[in-house]
């Protein structure tokens, strides 16, 4: 696997601007990792229908898992914002991707305990 592409906070800025990307990395940020990416699924659908995670359906998750596998993951892992190991199939946060989710202007994170950052 190649390494990671070293952002620029314009680089971030622009990945960020993308909702669901910024979504996802909130979302990766609040949680004890690693999550799942079947877990961030379920909880990026009910986020974005506003709905309980317990009552999106299978075709749901399965759509949102897909756009998570095939395009979101691979981009924000490219850019060392994640780390996204599709052996487990887990996501989590880096440290560079929690910063640029702190330096965006649409967002509002939830420190995590910093033993819950993944260095790159």
């Amino acid at each position: 696997m190649p390494a990671p592409t070293r952002s620029t906070n314009s680089d971030c800025r622009r990945l960020l601007s993308d909702p669901i990307r910024r979504r996802i990395c909130v979302i990766l940020s609040s949680s004890d990792p690693p999550v799942s990416e079947r877990d961030l699924a379920v909880e990026l659908a009910a986020r974005r229908l506003d709905i309980p995670a317990a009552e999106v359906t299978t075709d749901q998750r399965r759509r949102n898992r897909i756009q998570l596998r095939h395009h979101q993951l691979p981009k924000l892992a490219d850019y060392g914002l994640i780390v996204f190991d599709r052996s487990t199939e887990t996501v989590s946060i880096t440290v560079d991707g929690y910063e640029a989710l702190v330096d965006h202007p649409e967002t509002n994170p939830k420190p995590p305990a910093a033993a819950s950052l993944t260095s790159n």
